[in-house]
């Protein structure tokens, strides 16, 4: 009831032509507004505005100031209500949390202004003289400078503490930076230290343009090599895709969304006159990106580097897709030797067209993937273990029998031994529900790190924690702060966090609640970490992880300290000042860490 309170006073304040007018030229025809409809292509206008609704008499089309916003925003109806009430200056408090008080709200705008001076910060520290090496790697990758400037490319410097200095100068809370993610925080000083260091900068804005995040990508081998912020309250990877507030009209306009696996992939084929493109960020698609590709599109297609198709396209992603019925999807599988960078710079617009236009229905692809990489005789095998306990997770009958049919075309089974062994009571008798087999893990990427040492056993004993046994809050601080995990790995492990908050023991769980959620690789850990279950005995648990992750750290800092004194000599006047002010301060948080742990620097 009070988001329908909410709603109408929203209505009624919101003036309709003035919202519309920001998107449609409208003229007055009859004493009412009309424009081209931009939900058809028409060149006489039939787009008329009435007193509390929209309507075309062309292609049908009907709404209200909501429902114009969804459609053209691909928003929620609850962000469409948000998003008016803030441009309007409308007070909706029925769409508050309870715990959404004064204070976070304060929070909230803190972020946003930190993430946009922090923008600001490393768009001059690119235009600056010591950034001409990071416009002409730029220019390398084929961008121009008007690109370069439209796009906010920016520059993170190597000193450790500059944007925090800056940051602070602005007067802004050391607090708020860390949860801005631009900043790192350190047990051993009580200082904090810029989240990015020494990387070509690439802002991540939210669907109104608003800078929420950051990418930040290395010149040379360092690892990892692209880096984004940590999840934030702005910044919810499962919810952001990179480049839709640019893309979201294109892609409405031209109802189609190109969807690849890295920015950079984004940036090159915009340049090149491709501007549907968006991406993801250091996750999987989740139902709530296709959602959002929906509201705007009837087809997405979804682009893996050569090298990557297979075990990209996994059923996780036909489920997702199922969800969204109405919108279609494909797949494209570019040359081994490439992804959309690369190709769309060699064979340009025309070729990367082309190979749209011989994209493979996902569903297809998917299953194809699987069975061309299977000998003929794993196939059974393969069946029962992907296929059938996939059918099972189904819960929709008409869409369980439609995939059924599809894999017994595909496979050669006959749909009817299929359906047998799909039935519930069939399913029980072959094999308990906590024995249920996973997936077979799928080959390693190479771009995944193996875990090894302290942060492997730091993850080993978290998969074994038991709810209330280790501080969750101090866990996920010592993750997202002091473990340099990959991205996936970090993934990985915030949800083992998010299980024990629901009360749930991870190493307990069936292993098939974790195929719907992490990377493939993560199946491979998950046996290891059982078959080396005695390690991780310990009623100290808590005590452990801090250890470890406080090895983690110094590992870290030792690593960075080599590598500042290997660019020491090469390096000018300057970055040599810069460069001996960084050793001086990671050496003294070496020796403040050995000082507290009574070891050896």
């Amino acid at each position: 009831m009070s988001v329908e309170v909410a709603k109408q006073r929203i209505l009624q304040r919101v003036p309709l032509a003035t919202l519309i007018g920001e998107t449609v030229a409208l003229t007055t025809r009859s004493g009412r507004q009309v424009g081209l409809c931009p939900f058809h292509g028409e060149k006489s206008p039939s787009f008329t505005i009435f007193d509390d609704h929209y309507f075309c008499f062309g292609c049908r089309a009907r709404g209200d100031a909501i429902t114009f916003v969804r459609e053209m925003q691909g928003l929620s109806f609850l962000e469409s209500l948000r998003y008016l009430a803030e441009k309007f200056g409308i007070d909706v408090p029925e769409l508050e949390h309870p715990t959404h008080d004064r204070a976070a709200r304060q929070m909230e705008s803190n972020l946003y202004k930190i993430c946009a001076e922090s923008l600001s910060f490393f768009r001059e520290r690119l235009l600056a003289s010591n950034g001409t090496f990071a416009l002409q790697y730029l220019e390398s990758r084929g961008f121009t400078p008007e690109f370069i400037e439209k796009h906010q490319f920016g520059l993170s410097p190597q000193e450790p503490q500059f944007l925090v200095n800056h940051l602070l100068r602005k007067g802004f809370a050391i607090k708020d930076m860390i949860t801005a993610s631009v900043a790192n925080s350190s047990q051993y000083d009580n200082k904090a230290y810029d989240f990015f260091n020494h990387r070509l900068m690439i802002p991540i804005f939210d669907m109104h343009g608003r800078a929420i995040a950051f990418g930040g990508r290395c010149f040379g081998d360092e690892q990892p090599k692209y880096k984004n912020s940590r999840e934030t309250p702005l910044f919810d990877k499962s919810q952001v895709l990179y480049g839709l507030h640019l893309a979201k009209e294109p892609i409405r306009r031209d109802r189609r969304a190109i969807v690849c696996e890295g920015y950079m992939d984004v940036l090159q084929l915009w340049q090149a006159g491709i501007p549907h493109a968006v991406a993801c960020l250091g996750t999987a698609l989740t139902i709530h990106h296709l959602r959002r590709l929906a509201a705007l599109t009837p087809r997405v297609y979804l682009i893996f580097d050569g090298d990557r198709a297979g075990r990209a396209a996994t059923l996780r992603t036909v489920s997702l897709a199922l969800e969204v019925p109405q919108t279609e999807f494909k797949v494209v599988v570019l040359p081994e030797e490439h992804d959309p960078d690369t190709f769309v710079k060699e064979y340009g617009v025309a070729g990367m067209e082309q190979q749209l236009q011989g994209a493979q229905n996902l569903l297809e692809f998917a299953i194809q993937a699987r069975l061309m990489e299977t000998h003929d005789l794993g196939v059974p095998d393969l069946i029962n273990k992907e296929f059938i306990p996939w059918l099972q997770s189904v819960d929709d009958p008409v869409r369980r029998q439609y995939l059924l049919v599809r894999i017994a075309e595909l496979t050669g089974v006959p749909a009817a031994d299929l359906e047998e062994k799909v039935k519930p009571d069939t399913a029980v008798k072959r094999v308990a529900p906590s024995r249920v087999e996973a997936p077979a893990p799928e080959a390693p990427r190479p771009k995944v790190q193996e875990l090894k040492g302290a942060e492997l056993s730091f993850m080993g004993h978290l998969f074994f924690s038991r709810p209330g046994e280790i501080d969750l809050d101090t866990t996920e601080q010592m993750l997202k702060t002091q473990l340099e995990l990959d991205e996936l790995w970090l993934d990985f492990a915030l949800e083992l966090s998010k299980a024990l908050r629901r009360n749930l023991v991870p190493s307990e769980l069936n292993k098939s609640h974790w195929t719907s959620l992490v990377i493939p690789e993560a199946l491979t850990l998950i046996e290891r970490l059982e078959r080396d279950a005695p390690l991780y005995i310990t009623t100290a648990r808590q005590q452990q992880m801090e250890k470890l992750a406080k090895e983690v750290r110094r590992k870290a800092l030792k690593e960075s300290l080599a590598r500042l004194k290997q660019n020491l000599m090469r390096g000018t006047a300057e970055e040599q000042r810069e460069i001996l002010a960084a050793v001086a301060r990671i050496t003294k948080e070496l020796n403040a860490a050995a000082v507290n742990s009574g070891t050896n620097p």
